[in-house]
């Protein structure tokens, strides 16, 4: 039985309140309340269900947490005690954040980075705000290129730290950053390197050529603002074209090559033109 996971297990039984839940080992039972069960369900169907704990026993859900036992996700607390908070996660029963987990205080019907695991002293699934920066990883499920999905956690001297795909921690350099980004915020991203060290470069915005088409669009675009000019060129500082295009110099360059290969713009002295 896999606890704090999603899994399909079959009714073996029932009495007058809920189903009883077996897996195929027959080992562990699971109760499913009628209340929130599909009324159709039989002994012998089976159903994917959410298992967690509650009051010693092991219950299950249809319902989906926002985040399962190894992964992240941000949650509200919905109510704090001198011994943790209980966050909503999305199932009928609140995720405790003991005290003692807890980074900073947590304050009632706010947002936080919570990270689900399994307690080796109670056996309980738990929440905290207390993880490794960048961590060193083995066998991971990404290469160079690979689209993710991002949530921001916090500014550092480097850039940026970010969770990739609710489960692992990675780091968006300041000089891969061309917009304003803010914590807890989602955002989609693009595996730029896996190090030796198995820590985990990301990047907004795909390198090289394969993203130029998007690049070009927004110079398109901006150009149709601004009336069909823009006061950039190659002599254009990083700054200047990081402001008012959010993207690097290197992929302005190749963008307005293309646009100017394609004749939609003219290349002037210090300006282009959209013809």
């Amino acid at each position: 039985m896999q606890i704090g996971k999603t899994q399909t297990l079959k009714i073996t039984g029932e009495n007058h309140y809920q189903f009883i839940l077996q897996d195929e080992g027959l080992s562990d039972e699971v109760f499913l309340s009628k209340n929130i069960a599909e009324s159709s369900l039989e002994i012998g169907d089976e159903v994917s269900v959410f298992v967690y704990q509650d009051e010693g026993s092991l219950k299950a859900t249809p319902e989906t947490p926002y985040c399962e036992v190894g992964e992240f996700a941000v949650l509200r607390a919905v109510q704090t005690l001198p011994s943790g908070a209980f966050m909503d996660w999305g199932i009928i029963k609140d995720l405790f954040v003991p005290y003692k987990q807890q980074k900073g205080k947590i304050i009632e019907n706010k947002r936080y980075l919570i990270y689900t695991y399994i307690d080796e002293e109670t056996g309980l699934i738990t929440g905290t705000t207390k993880f490794k920066r960048n961590p060193q990883y083995s066998n991971l499920p990404f290469k160079k290129g690979d689209k993710v999905d991002l949530i921001l956690m916090n500014e550092t001297e480097l850039g940026w730290n970010v969770i990739i795909n609710k489960q692992y921690i990675g780091l968006i350099f300041a000089s891969d950053i061309y917009k304003k980004l803010y914590p807890l915020n989602e955002e989609v991203g693009y595996i730029k390197n896996i190090r030796e060290d198995g820590k985990i470069d990301v990047s907004l915005q795909l390198e090289g050529y394969q993203n130029i088409d998007s690049f070009q669009q927004v110079i398109l675009d901006t150009l149709d603002l601004y009336s069909g000019i823009l006061y950039l060129s190659d002599k254009s500082t990083p700054e200047e074209i990081k402001e008012l295009l959010h993207m690097s110099k290197k992929n302005f360059k190749k963008a307005i090559g293309g646009l100017y290969k394609a004749q939609k713009i003219e290349i002037l002295e210090d300006k282009i033109r959209l013809k």
